[in-house]
């Protein structure tokens, strides 16, 4: 009896908790901490988008700027203020002292205030402000998502605001099932592979991240075909889809939507082959953060559809 329950326990790879633990699936979680070299670059970002200059070499020194940009610090200023029931900054969590100059104020907000919400608030709305003005373009946008992505914070400016990486429907729809689904049956090549590919993402080597999220996809279908004794070909992505097909694996009651489902399965060693999977020449290609974006999650949704396939067979 002993000997059966230890296989049983042994069997499952996460327990309850563990699965259902945000901490182990979130790739880039979000839980108001905003660490303080996030914080100075937030402080640089944003010296650099209003031309606000420091007479020396203090971060804190009394910045400098233009009439116009100061009246946007100060407008903005009043507005936290009033959100959030302060008669001045000093009387924000973590805030020492007050500045009568807006932006001194607002550095020193930024650095040192303890609610990182309220952080988040005033440079959402400098940096929408920043773009209304034309004092930025999509190229500083994309910095700034770069400078929270590599800090492992899951906030990503879009649009007109921030919005929460982990709360956006691709990813609840797309990453987290592929994530739960390679933990609890034992992909355990994909699961190294799909999050290198979220780690090369988070860098910024977004060739990189294409290419292991491809690995990932197709290290998903060998397992399968391994554990069912098929062939895996040649392991590339087109051989092994074909062995899935071959094998009735995938559902054909209808051929358009067994057409299309080749056609989205396909998509991904797609991306990868047109865009790193050969020499770039005598241009370097840039693959840009979008198409990084597509084919993670292009990944994750192929990756939790073959997965629950197996594990509906395997019942």
């Amino acid at each position: 009896m002993s000997l059966e329950v230890k296989k049983i326990v042994e069997a499952i790879h996460m327990l309850f908790s563990q699965r259902n633990n945000p901490k182990d699936i979130e790739l880039l979680p979000y839980d108001g901490y905003l660490s303080e070299r996030l914080r100075i670059q937030i402080h640089h970002f944003l010296n650099s988008v209003y031309k606000v200059y420091s007479n020396g070499s203090d971060l804190f020194s009394k910045a400098h700027t233009s009439p116009e940009v100061e009246k946007v610090f100060k407008e903005i200023n009043t507005h936290i203020c009033a959100e959030h029931g302060l008669f001045n900054f000093s009387q924000a969590p973590g805030l020492i002292r007050h500045h009568y100059n807006p932006i001194n104020a607002s550095q020193d907000f930024i650095r040192m205030c303890e609610v990182g919400d309220w952080v988040v608030d005033i440079l959402e709305l400098l940096v929408r402000s920043s773009l209304i003005l034309g004092l930025s373009n999509q190229q500083d946008i994309e910095k700034l998502n770069h400078r929270f992505r590599e800090n492992g914070v899951g906030l990503e400016f879009v649009e007109d605001r921030f919005v929460k990486i982990n709360s956006t429907i691709l990813h609840i729809e797309a990453v987290k099932p592929a994530l739960i689904l390679m933990h609890s049956t034992g992909f355990s090549g994909p699961l190294d592979e799909y999050l290198e590919a979220h780690e090369q993402y988070r860098n910024g080597d977004n060739k990189a991240a294409i290419t292991s999220a491809a690995k990932a996809f197709e290290s998903t279908m060998k397992t399968i075909c391994q554990a069912k004794g098929w062939s895996t070909g040649k392991g590339t992505a087109v051989a092994l889809i074909k062995t899935l097909f071959d094998n009735q694996f995938l559902p054909n009651y209808y051929q358009t939507q067994l057409n299309s489902l080749r056609t989205t399965l396909e998509g991904l060693p797609t991306v990868r082959n047109n865009n790193t999977g050969h020499g770039q020449g005598a241009n370097v290609i840039n693959t840009p953060d979008y198409l990084t974006q597509y084919a993670l999650n292009l990944a994750g949704a192929n990756i939790t559809l073959l997965i629950q396939i197996y594990n509906e067979a395997q019942k």
